[in-house]
């Protein structure tokens, strides 16, 4: 029995020596920050009562959390995203030559990719065949973007970049609502722009930004409903005597906390006194850059 058991143990002591140090860290990283993350049913965000229970929530801005293995709009940066606890990432759609969407923030692909061409000069094969700079990471489609952000439980926000020249196709619109049912993230998706062609194709499938001129008729005291709208924009142009007004009227609010809005000398002084007063204000989210993310530790919803 003394053998047998001595055995094992040495047994166990060889496997646990021929486990790599990173697998086994990799492992307690996912155990711990992903915890409670199997996919399930996503919060519906037309519903403002069911996401007032999750607030004040976290939008990772950039399509995730940035960092030296995470370039931003990356697959990478969407896990990690989730793995700090945010409950929404912003993704960047753009369209290719051959109408399908790609995830990428930059018009051009010089600063990220060291190719000096535009996403809409290039089809899907190709830019997905792209690598980040100093990064194992390709240029993701937003259909395997949508596809992680949903086996996460992440919520969407998403930024359409447009072009002129060419403009963007009604397909294209058409394709991103598409792949917003294919992954279960209608009702679970805020959408930046309110242009025509996306008031056309995804006003029902998801909740679109409340307009300039709609902001100003609520501050003058006008009751409208404002079901499936959400204010965003800068703390600067949100009194905080405007919350809950928007907020009887039916729409979600989320400011925005990007470094580049603030000097940057000053700018984390500047951003942990706006987000200590829209906090106090009650706003429901926000849109952060990660370096923010100390600001918020016990601030949290759930």
């Amino acid at each position: 029995m003394i053998r047998i058991s001595l055995l094992f143990l040495a047994l166990a002591i060889v496997l646990f020596w021929c486990i790599p140090a990173t697998a086994i860290e990799n492992r307690l990283d996912e155990g711990s920050l992903l915890r409670g993350r199997e996919i399930g049913h996503m919060v519906d965000l037309f519903d403002t009562e069911v996401v007032r229970a999750h607030s004040p929530f976290l939008v990772a801005h950039r399509g995730g959390v940035i960092s030296a293995d995470s370039p931003e709009c990356s697959l990478a940066a969407i896990r990690l995203a989730a793995a700090h606890g945010y409950s929404m990432v912003e993704i960047d759609a753009q369209e290719t030559a051959d109408g399908e969407a790609v995830v990428f923030h930059d018009r051009n692909l010089t600063r990220s990719g060291g190719i000096d061409k535009q996403i809409r000069e290039l089809t899907s094969p190709e830019v997905s065949a792209i690598v980040y700079r100093s990064s194992d990471q390709h240029i993701a489609t937003l259909d395997e973007a949508l596809a992680l952000a949903r086996s996460l439980n992440l919520w969407v926000m998403l930024d359409i970049k447009t072009t002129r020249e060419p403009p963007n196709t009604g397909d294209f619109f058409i394709r991103i609502g598409e792949l917003l049912g294919k992954h279960g993230l209608t009702r679970s998706t805020v959408a930046l722009q309110r242009s025509p062609k996306v008031l056309e194709h995804l006003a029902e499938k998801v909740v679109i930004r409340l307009s300039r001129e709609v902001f100003g008729r609520i501050q003058d005291g006008e009751s409208i409903s404002l079901k499936g709208k959400y204010w965003f924009s800068l703390p600067e142009h949100l009194p905080s005597e405007m919350v809950p007004k928007l907020q009887q009227n039916g729409a979600l609010v989320i400011p925005a906390i990007n470094t580049f809005r603030y000097p940057a000398h000053a700018h984390r002084k500047l951003a942990r006194m706006d987000i200590l007063r829209l906090i106090e204000a009650g706003v429901d989210g926000f849109q952060i850059d990660s370096t923010y993310e100390d600001l918020f530790e016990g601030k949290l919803g759930k």
